[in-house]
């Protein structure tokens, strides 16, 4: 059973800050190293909530851990409490720390957001020109286009991974701002790991409705493959601005890049090493509820409804 680790004695690593809307955020000094502590972040402004807080950081932990599990390299992660809440650590691979515990940044990174910023593509009828931005053809013509993203292997590839992967965990928030490069002092190019994978896992979701969703068959369907939306738009007349259904954009085909990354997928994926990472979080840690038994049979059942459904697609 994984131990939590308590990060209230962990002192506040000085010059480290971190943006973001998904909580509050702290950079810690642990284990020789600097690790961006997230908080669950607060649900007050949401109409009806069910939960006070969100799970955004189990979410983060569980999701990074099924990333590890298929070989995508992906940000190191710890699960852990601070503060009275429970917290996922997750390792900065922008800085290291000294022996007198001051920083020295090692890899900048640069967000796909200011990639595509600084693009523009003669070749596309229309062009938003803002690297928020997330229709399709816009994201693909950045990653074929822009020089810094075509000179490195395997970008297209880890583009499409993420969209099947963050499918499978639910992750709809995979925007412009959390995956890009990492550049090296020497100006070096590489891609940068997987990161912030909150948003996935149904993180405002209540044990009450997971368990009424339990029970329903239909409901549980609707939630693994019919009603999700990812962060990426179609284009063109009958679909301008809509977000996509990764599922059904999978099972249509229309990408072979796409299609080639959920057959990696499949080939990768092991359902009995992500139960064995679900059962190994604890229900509880002292007095506070970390991972009861209703959500790991809701996540879990999730997963599968959705692998069935990848598995039912000829590639």
């Amino acid at each position: 059973m994984l131990k939590l680790i308590n990060f209230d004695e962990s002192v506040i690593a000085r010059g480290a800050f971190y943006g973001g809307n998904a909580g509050a955020k702290d950079a810690i000094r642990y284990d020789n190293a600097v690790w961006m502590i997230k908080y669950p972040k607060t649900t007050r402004d949401l109409v009806n909530p069910q939960i006070s807080y969100t799970t955004s950081p189990l979410s983060e932990y569980l999701g990074s851990k099924i990333y590890e599990s298929l070989n995508i390299p992906v940000h190191k992660t710890l699960l852990g409490t601070r503060k009275n809440k429970v917290v996922v650590a997750c390792r900065d691979f922008t800085r290291d720390m000294h022996n007198d515990f001051t920083l020295k940044f090692h890899n900048s990174l640069i967000p796909f957001h200011d990639l595509k910023n600084s693009f523009m593509s003669s070749d596309l009828e229309s062009y938003s020109g803002t690297g928020s931005e997330t229709l399709l053809n816009e994201m693909l013509a950045t990653i074929n286009g822009q020089d810094d993203l075509n000179s490195i292997p395997g970008v297209l590839e880890r583009f499409w991974d993420m969209f099947v992967v963050d499918a499978f965990i639910g992750n709809n928030d995979r925007n412009n701002g959390n995956w890009g490069l990492l550049i090296s002092p020497d100006g070096a190019l590489s891609l940068a790991p997987v990161y912030d994978n909150g948003n996935a896992f149904f993180n405002k979701r209540s044990l009450v409705q997971m368990e009424k969703r339990l029970g329903d068959e239909v409901a549980m369907r609707e939630d693994a493959y019919i009603t999700p939306r990812c962060v990426y738009k179609y284009t063109g007349l009958d679909n301008e601005g809509h977000r996509i259904n990764p599922f059904d954009f999978i099972k249509r085909g229309e990408n072979a890049d796409c299609s080639a990354a959920a057959a990696r997928f499949l080939a990768a994926v092991d359902m009995s090493a992500i139960e064995k990472i679900i059962d190994d979080i604890p229900e509880v840690t002292g007095a506070l509820a970390v991972m009861p038994k209703i959500q790991k049979e809701f996540y879990m059942e999730l997963m599968r409804i959705r692998l069935d459904f990848l598995k039912e697609i000829e590639f």
